[in-house]
């Protein structure tokens, strides 16, 4: 089939870009996830227990003086049995490491040891404390004197200990002052009961709430990805969390109530749409034959022009409106060849009267699971953005098959590598002085994507765009 028209300039229509939907939103930073904030809130918790505990332990053991003598005396007969080693099946003692943290204050130590007969066999009194030690009784297992001076104390005290499980007694005088000898005593407190306590409680405190946050966010992070495949194609969908914490409940309630007004919304500006443009082919009809009526002339055709802009516009604002509620019926088949053939004919004296031609040829039938009359609608679309973009006295071919395929080609100035991506989005144009409203292409892959096909922009051998549309 050929035909030759001249086409009219459709007048101008403002464009935009849109701003890209595809991007995704960096990484949180570690301290703002959930996870962290717990860990960190556990942290504090056991930082503040730990010190109110060591308030009361040093409260608690700042005014019992004769326990933490006792205490002290245990701690000191303990460590001079650690300096014991066993060489050859004999103790050894080591005075060094009883002496080594002596210089760390003014208080005065002295230290006796006795076998298990009860003979002396060590002494330690660099500070010249003269401790008077007799042998101990065999019965005697701790023992503790406390001595008040005016400028202090005197502690003096035996217990019965082991090294290298050898019995040994060991007597402890201390001299000092205030509360600062009784330090290592209040340190060990506070290691045996807070610290050792507190350490694994926190870990297993941790933990749980790691199991419990996770299994927390399970479901929260289902509904993200629920979230993220809605599609304004689908307004209809819900966000669905059965079995899900009740907070999750709720927010996922919220979020649907949400998508019912954002659908609400949608659906209005839709019908408004849809309502609108057909409100406007009628009043847009009879401009056009009103137009015919007046006397030939440049002027008659420049508006034949605008009408024609105008009836071409209205007839897509109506086809976005039905693509954008477009559901193809599973038992819905349509011919891909037949409809081309149809498409193709009505176009025909458009063709004409623009001086172009359309070629159609029919490279083998293909029937598929479609609407025929939004597949008819795509591929007017796609001819008619070719009528417009090829030179005068130049066709538009158009092909149906082989197999589940269309593709159109015009002889036209082709489209660049990198407005392939643009030219499908609503109201994108290259050139705003150039006819079309930029809705075309946008119909197009709308209906195409509706029929789980795919449309491919390139450049045809010996110039011009070719557009494929391919099914199935």
């Amino acid at each position: 089939m050929n035909t030759t028209m001249t086409a009219p300039d459709t007048p101008p229509v403002e464009t935009f870009d849109p701003v890209p939907t595809d991007a995704v939103p960096g990484r949180r930073r570690l301290r703002d996830r959930l996870l962290y904030q717990i860990a960190a809130g556990l942290v504090l918790v056991a930082v503040a227990y730990a010190v109110l505990d060591i308030a009361i332990v040093v409260v608690t053991y700042s005014g019992d003086y004769e326990e933490l003598g006792q205490d002290l005396v245990g701690i000191e007969a303990a460590r001079v049995a650690g300096a014991f080693r066993l060489a050859d099946g004999a103790l050894e003692f080591r005075p060094g490491a009883v002496l080594r943290r002596q210089t760390a204050s003014s208080t005065r130590y002295a230290y006796v040891v006795f076998d298990g007969s009860g003979r002396e066999i060590a002494r330690v009194d660099p500070d010249g404390l003269d401790l008077p030690a007799p042998p101990p009784s065999p019965e005697l297992r701790s023992e503790t004197i406390w001595h008040d001076r005016g400028d202090g104390f005197f502690i003096t005290g035996t217990r019965r200990v082991s090294a290298h499980g050898i019995p040994l007694w060991i007597t402890v005088a201390v001299a000092g002052s205030g509360l600062a000898p009784f330090l290592p005593v209040i340190e060990s407190e506070l290691v045996d009961h807070v610290l050792l306590p507190l350490l694994p409680l926190s870990i297993v405190l941790l933990l749980f709430n790691v199991i419990v946050v996770r299994h927390m966010m399970t479901p929260l992070a289902a509904a993200v990805r629920q979230v993220d495949t809605l599609d304004p194609s689908q307004m209809g969908r819900r966000i669905h969390v059965a079995g899900a914490p009740w907070e999750v409940q709720v927010l996922a309630g919220a979020i649907n109530r949400a998508l019912d007004r954002l659908e609400q919304a949608i659906r209005a500006l839709r019908d408004f749409t849809a309502d609108a443009a057909h409100e406007l082919r009628t009043p847009v009809a009879i401009m056009s034959i009103s137009i015919d009526q007046l006397p030939a002339g440049e002027a008659r055709r420049q508006l034949r022009q605008d009408a024609h802009g105008m009836a071409r516009l209205v007839d897509q604002m109506l086809d976005m409106a039905h693509v954008e509620t477009l559901r193809v019926a599973e038992n819905a088949r349509a011919d891909l060849s037949a409809i081309a053939a149809e498409t193709v004919s009505k176009l025909l004296p458009l063709a004409v009267r623009r001086g172009r031609d359309i070629r159609f040829i029919d490279a083998g039938a293909a029937t598929i699971r479609g609407d025929a009359g939004a597949l008819g609608r795509a591929l007017r679309n796609l001819i008619d953005n070719a009528l417009l973009h090829t030179p005068e006295g130049t066709a538009v071919e158009v092909t149906s098959g082989p197999g589940p395929r269309w593709s159109v080609r015009d002889f036209g100035p082709g489209i660049a590598v990198d407005q392939r991506d643009r030219v499908v989005r609503r109201f994108w144009r290259a050139d705003r002085r150039e006819g079309g409203s930029g809705l075309g292409l946008a119909i197009v892959q709308a209906i195409v994507q509706a029929h789980d096909g795919r449309i491919v922009i390139d450049n045809a051998p010996g110039g011009g765009a070719l557009v494929s549309l391919t099914f199935g």
